[in-house]
């Protein structure tokens, strides 16, 4: 599992929900995903402006219920049963036990664990819904339904932003998220924000010592609103840490290995932040960053909507054209890397190599002995396809190696490219040879099948695991930096 997974979650993300949150929706809601499926995002909700709090802001005051998360399976006809992989703690991100906001997501979990929409085509909400994970009028009826039962507002449409934060914000009237003294260090592009005044940034922040850049989920809800989303943790896998601010704020600690989140409740909002940690500040030295004190207010629609315009244009006039060949690709590359705030990222290298045996070499990008990036030239542009973390052997044999912290395992995938001449990243082009997994119990599995998507259906040994992983011979790959860098 990546740090960022747990940061935005407290729960494993696969990738392509990393990209969602890293660049919110500009349109409608896309429809209702099933239960399991929304721990792939974050968001929160609050307390009811003036409502007693009788429980302490903890972790086990936050639990609302369980949820089992299905074994990865391909289903054939819809008939196959689904086994369960692992049960998570679902936890309230809109209040603390015994408050309504507490009672209305513990009551919406239940109504979505239960119901089974039947998707309408053509069917829409109104604006005021998309914010939430609606697929039917029925699910509308009930959650209007909740927040009338109790006293709660729909959060309403959102304005997006895409270039800078600070520009909403200060429509909302604060003036930062983090205390003065570090306003060069933290970069906050991309976010939504509600006419309520609440809102969710998405940042990172770029503290010197660190080579990696720290990704930041700002969510600042207020407690007179519902809002549809939950919180998900492995109860074996976090510890928690209470803490006061010098302002006098308590905050909550939640913390796996190098991920976090940072909970403060007020009197009128509840704030989460989602956070990757590193061996160089703790999770509380993060928090030291942040100024809690901050006051959102309602914002005017009229200077939200030229905002929000405004910005777009910007994104787009900012859009560059693909770079068209590996020379102009690697100067973007340098580029990127030269306007990091404090330069000290540490770049990656490049190498030529012919790696799926058609008898052309390919241009690698590499970090610590990782293939990271495969570009390859399509049709007189640079295309670099998905990103990996590959280990390269002999004849050809790659391993990809993914660790998820919810169901604490770790995945191995053995594979060579195909070379009938389509891009190498290409992901049909991934022959699989095996695949491997150790599951939360400590017990290995592989896959009897090619199949690229095949299950883990023949249990092994330990010993059986390793002569797999260790027959392959690594190649070490003569790399030269970026700054060097030469067409074949």
């Amino acid at each position: 599992m990546t740090s960022l997974e747990f940061a935005i979650c407290l729960g494993e993300i696969r990738g392509e929900f990393i990209t969602e949150a890293r660049h919110p929706e500009q349109g409608k809601s896309q429809g209702l995903r099933r239960i399991w499926l929304i721990a792939a995002v974050i968001a929160l909700a609050a307390l009811l402006v003036g409502c007693a709090v009788v429980y302490a802001l903890r972790l086990e005051n936050l639990r609302i219920g369980q949820l089992d998360i299905p074994k990865p399976h391909t289903v054939t006809e819809g008939t196959d049963p689904v086994e369960t992989e692992a049960t998570v703690e679902v936890l309230s991100l809109q209040g603390i036990r015994g408050s309504v906001n507490y009672q209305a997501n513990q009551e919406w979990l239940n109504f979505t664990q239960s119901y089974t929409p039947k998707p309408i085509s053509g069917w829409d909400s109104s604006l005021e819904y998309w914010a939430y994970s609606l697929q039917d009028q029925t699910m509308v009826d009930k959650l209007n339904e909740i927040c009338e039962k109790y006293g709660l507002k729909i959060i309403g449409k959102s304005w997006h932003e895409h270039q800078d934060c600070s520009h909403f914000l200060k429509l909302a009237g604060i003036d930062s998220l983090v205390k003065p003294e570090y306003l060069s260090v933290f970069q906050q592009p991309q976010g939504r924000f509600f006419p309520g005044g609440s809102f969710t940034v998405y940042g990172q922040l770029n503290l010197e010592g660190d080579e990696m850049p720290l990704f930041i989920t700002y969510q600042y809800v207020k407690k007179d609103v519902f809002y549809d989303v939950f919180g998900y943790v492995r109860a074996d896998g976090v510890t928690q840490k209470s803490i006061t601010t010098e302002d006098g704020i308590p905050l909550l600690l939640l913390e796996s290995g190098q991920s976090g989140m940072i909970f403060a409740e007020k009197d009128d909002c509840f704030i989460t932040i989602g956070v990757d940690t590193s061996e160089a500040v703790s999770l509380e030295e993060i928090a030291g960053y942040f100024d809690f004190s901050i006051q959102s207010s309602p914002l005017n629609t009229t200077a939200a909507d030229a905002r929000e315009q405004e910005s777009l244009a910007l994104s787009q006039q900012g859009v560059q054209q693909p770079p068209t060949s590996y020379t102009e690709y690697i100067q973007r590359k340098l580029e990127s890397y030269s306007t990091e705030p404090n330069g000290s990222l540490a770049l990656p290298e490049y190498t030529f190599y012919d790696l799926d045996g058609n008898g052309e070499d390919d241009l690698l990008i590499v970090k610590d002995g990782k293939i990271l990036e495969i570009p390859v030239l399509v049709s007189g542009e640079i295309d670099n396809g998905k990103s990996y973390a590959l280990q390269l052997y002999q004849d050809n044999v790659l391993i990809e190696k993914d660790s998820y912290y919810l169901t604490n395992e770790t995945w191995y995938h053995i594979f060579r490219f195909a070379n009938n001449g389509d891009p190498v990243f290409s992901n049909p082009k991934e022959q699989s040879i095996v695949r491997l997994k150790k599951d939360g119990q400590g017990q290995w599995w592989r896959t009897s099948s090619t199949d690229h998507y095949a299950d883990f259906d023949t249990q092994i040994t330990e010993a059986e695991a390793m002569k797999i992983l260790n027959a392959y011979q690594p190649v070490e790959l003569d790399t030269k930096p970026l700054s060097e860098f030469q067409e074949p």
